[in-house]
């Protein structure tokens, strides 16, 4: 299994792929949250009403090498905190993709070694 990959298009520019050097750490297999109305009448009868249910994906990159990769995150961190949609390939030699939006609005590259650097990021799966 190759490691995960990201796949994005600024605006006016063509596609640009960021590598992932290491795959995600403690990653969960699902993060989901129902958006619902729920009431309870007098006579304790429940009703729910259901918009939608939300997929997240949360990721925690802990290997980010100073020079090239840490701009290459950096470019990322850019055009996603705009709001630009992007796909996120959980595997990069398939051809499997979730098209997602970053659920953050703000992005931060942790210092974690000389030269190595870290980043925790929600993704919002887009339908």
């Amino acid at each position: 299994m190759a490691y995960p990959k990201i796949v994005y298009t600024p605006a006016g520019g063509t596609d640009q792929t960021l590598n992932f050097t290491t795959a995600p750490r403690q990653q969960p297999g699902y993060v989901k949250n129902a958006v619902r109305h729920d009431n309870i009448s007098t006579s304790g009868v429940r009703e729910s009403v259901l918009e939608r249910i939300e997929t997240f994906l949360e990721l925690n990159v802990d290997y980010i090498q100073a020079g090239a990769d840490l701009a290459n995150w950096s470019a990322f961190l850019d055009y996603a905190l705009t709001g630009g949609p992007f796909a996120y390939y959980p595997d990069a030699s398939q051809s499997g993709f979730i098209n997602c939006l970053l659920e953050d609005t703000s992005g931060t590259i942790e210092y974690m070694a000389p030269g190595i650097y870290s980043v925790k990021l929600k993704f919002r799966e887009s339908v």
